[in-house]
Order: structure tokens, then C-alpha cells, then sequence
């Protein structure tokens, strides 16, 4: 991923748009934000010219229209948004989210088995280095 791109909300739900399926045609994009966010057609439009600038997303000229693509994989984006508030919000430690919720009951039964099978399988993954 390009280190230099980060998404803000309104680009986050494009972006979810395309992730979900593409290409998309530029009215099948405005069709869905006005569905799900009330946006314009202009908005919409111009948020995709922006995103296209930055390098977010790219087109291709169709036989009708142009069809968009995202030009970010949504694990890229997420992996780097994940470390970016892990250490902005807690100084890159990890332990330290983790805490948070269980101090604040916030984790379930299933949320606990699933992060020991996270951990397991992570230590597995340490075991081979």
C-alpha cells in the first residue's frame, strides 16, 4: 500500500462500495451512496475524482461509462489503520487494548475463545522462526 494514503470516513464507504464488488459504474457508485449516505451525485463524483488523484481507486473506460476500481487491497488499508490508532491510541501496545476491554467487561465468552485461538496459532507461527 501506498504509505502516504489514508482514507477519511466518507472515503471508507466508497471504498467499502468497491471492496464489496467491482468494477462499479459511476452511477451504480452514486446509487449507493445516495442510498446509504444521502449524497448527491456531485458529491459523490467529486469525492471519486479526489480519491483517483490520491491513487485510492482507478478507472477504466467501458464501452458505456467508466468503471471504477479500487487501487488499495482492504487488508493494506486495514492493517494500517489498525496500527495507526493502536499507536496513537496506546503507544503501539498491544496488551494495553486488549486490557482495556477486559478491565471494562467488554469481551464475551466467544470473544475470549477466540482470541486464544488467535494467540495459539500465533504461537505456532513463533515456534517455526
Amino acid at each position: 500500500m501506498k504509505e502516504n494514503i489514508s482514507l477519511n470516513n466518507s472515503e471508507w464507504h466508497i471504498m467499502e462500495e468497491l471492496w464489496q464488488g467491482q468494477p462499479k459504474t459511476l452511477m451504480e457508485i452514486v446509487h449507493k451512496m445516495k442510498e446509504k449516505q444521502g449524497w448527491s451525485k456531485s458529491t459523490t463524483s467529486t469525492l471519486l475524482r479526489r480519491m483517483q488523484e490520491k491513487g485510492c481507486v482507478r478507472y477504466e473506460s467501458g464501452k458505456k461509462a467508466r468503471l471504477y476500481y479500487a487501487s488499495l487491497k482492504k487488508e493494506d488499508v486495514v492493517l494500517r489503520e489498525t496500527e495507526s490508532f493502536l499507536k496513537r491510541t496506546y503507544g503501539g501496545n498491544l496488551g494495553m487494548l486488549i486490557s482495556t476491554f477486559v478491565e471494562n467487561h467488554q469481551l464475551t465468552a466467544e470473544d475470549v475463545k477466540e482470541l486464544q485461538e488467535i494467540l495459539h496459532r500465533a504461537e505456532k507461527t513463533a515456534e517455526r522462526r
